[in-house]
This record gives structure tokens, sequence and C-alpha cells, in this order.
């Protein structure tokens, strides 16, 4: 498809603002945005490539499984973060593990329950004692997620 480029922004309903601001800036380590004059509590972040969260408070039904992917300069200081805080998800997508493409893949709640991916590059150095931890599983039988449905049906690129 001609002319898309890149997502511009990912909206994220919570249910206390200051408490998402607090776990996106300081736990996921991102960098907050201009914020336009709302009539309701909004915060906007931003990413170096121009992308944006765009956090609102209000309520709303947080999907189990649905979730964005943040890519991080460093994956050792965002685990370390995400542990302290006791945000790591590991029942929902299974272990913290390193993906066939060398990349970490790890998953996390924010205080309102939305599912946040955080990745790694392929050639990031992962510290040893984070490899070794209960939390993650580096296997050649954990590189994806199975969930045993055994149904293979996939979109393909054309």
């Amino acid at each position: 498809m001609s002319g898309t480029r890149i997502i511009q922004h990912v909206n994220v309903m919570v249910d206390n603002l200051e408490e998402g601001v607090a776990f996106y800036r300081d736990v996921l380590g991102i960098e907050l945005d201009d914020t336009p004059a709302l009539d309701f509590p909004s915060q906007f972040f931003k990413f170096s490539n121009g992308t944006q969260i765009h956090m609102n408070e209000f309520a709303d039904v947080k999907p189990y499984r649905a979730h964005f992917c943040i890519i991080v300069d460093d994956f050792n200081d965002v685990f370390r973060r995400m542990k302290t805080a006791g945000v790591i998800d590991i029942e929902t997508w299974g272990k913290i593990r390193r993906l066939e493409s060398g990349a970490m893949q790890m998953f996390s709640r924010d205080p309102s329950g939305n599912l946040v991916e955080i990745g790694s590059r392929p050639g990031d150095v992962i510290d040893h004692d984070i490899l070794s931890d209960d939390l993650v599983q580096i296997s050649d039988d954990n590189l994806l997620y199975q969930s045993g449905r055994n149904d293979p049906r996939r979109g393909q690129a054309n």
C-alpha cells in the first residue's frame, strides 16, 4: 500500500493519569510531549521517530492479549526497573524470551492493566543475570509463544 509510513500515535486509556504518567515516563523511560488543552486529563509522550502515545484518563475495558510494542535502547535497564516495580507479565504471552531474530521480548502491565510489549534490538547485549532470571526462559522451545490451539493460519505479505 503506497503512502503508509509510520504509526503516528497509539491511544492508551488509563484509570489514573498520574499513575500512568509515572509508569510510562519513569519505568519505561518515554519522554513527555506537548499535550493540547483538552477538556479531560491527558498526556502525550514522544518517541525519537515522531510516533506518540496519547494517554487519556477514561474508564475503559482493557483487552487481555492486545498490546503494542516498544523497542527500548537499554533492555537491561528497563527489565530491572520493571522487575523492581513488579509489573512484568508472564501469564499472558509466557516468560521473557529471545526471539529467533535475537531480539528479547517481554510483556508488562501498566497501572491500568494495559499490556505493553518491550523489545530489544537483535544485536543488543543482554546481561547474564537477566538471562538467568526466573522470569526468563531462553531455549529453542521458547522462541515463540505456543497457544496449544494447533491452528497455523496466518496472513502473508504480497
